[in-house]
């Protein structure tokens, strides 16, 4: 695992006694686009990193960041490596019962990766005895295989997002399921590959995930979450990284009613005022 990330040093002068304390610690898949992905220098770039960067200056609080494969950032989290998880982690029940997660960030609905080539597709009919690709380990991945049975098609899961879009260009897969953000960026970066019509609406979500020990901090970050909602910030990093605007009243833009997913697990029902700096 590399430290290959740490939010601006820069910050402690400006805030001053609050960065005296220790930094938070934080882990995310760093090969996810738009999310998060890796610079030439090493380093790590993406929409949840610009978005963590904000959450850190306006807690006053540096925030680290390690980057590690998908499947093993919840048994760190577990084995209390990290005090959060950065990566934008899709909200399940389960999820919800185990850890604390603050509020919906960016909606979650689905879309399939194919070769440039390969013809359109409009219909799950199309994938019966298809292979396809996934992350290993996230709701995507979970959700097809649930489905296996149904549509017909296998699931071989790979350790990235960027190794399941890889293997539909090599051949070894059919498509690669992903989140829509994710599916249009692979599209625009790789002129092999494109973004198929069609689309699961799940109603999900991704979000901050918190150990359970740690409600105060689950607070603080929402609060701060539902800042960057609020004043505007939030569409600005959507806009930079997925080339166009969230809709007027979408999670993205809007903060939600109490600390984490409503009706889910360890919801917190709480109401509180926004206080911005």
């Amino acid at each position: 695992m590399k430290k290959i990330y740490a939010i601006i040093a820069l910050l402690a002068v400006a805030a001053g006694p609050a960065f005296a304390q220790e930094p938070l610690k934080s882990a995310l898949d760093g090969n996810a686009p738009p999310f998060a992905q890796p610079k030439m220098d090493g380093s790590i770039e993406g929409l949840t990193v610009d978005m963590t960067n904000e959450i850190s200056k306006r807690l006053g609080r540096k925030i680290t960041i390690d980057a590690m494969a998908f499947s093993a950032l919840i048994p760190a989290l577990q084995a209390g490596t990290y005090d959060m998880l950065s990566v934008p982690m899709t909200v399940t029940k389960e999820r919800s019962d185990i850890f604390l997660l603050t509020e919906g960030i960016w909606s979650a609905d689905l879309a399939f990766v194919t070769k440039k080539d390969a013809p359109a597709l409009k219909s799950y009919d199309q994938l019966k005895g298809k292979v396809i690709a996934a992350n290993k380990g996230n709701a995507d991945e979970k959700w097809a295989r649930e489905k296996a049975g149904e549509i017909g098609w296998t699931i071989e899961s790979y350790a990235s997002l960027s190794d399941a879009a890889q293997a539909v260009q090599a051949g070894r897969a059919d498509a690669a399921i992903m989140n829509v953000p994710t599916a249009l960026t692979f599209a625009k970066r790789n002129p092999a590959l494109k973004a198929a019509d069609l689309k699961e609406t799940t109603g999900r979500y991704f979000a901050y995930t918190i150990p359970k020990s740690s409600p105060e901090l689950r607070k603080q970050i929402e609060t701060v979450i539902e800042c960057i909602k609020s004043d505007g910030t939030a569409a600005s990093l959507y806009e930079k990284w997925l080339g166009v605007k969230p809709e007027a009243g979408s999670l993205e833009v809007t903060p939600q009613a109490g600390f984490g997913p409503v009706g889910l697990g360890n919801y917190d029902a709480t109401p509180h005022e926004l206080s911005c700096n």
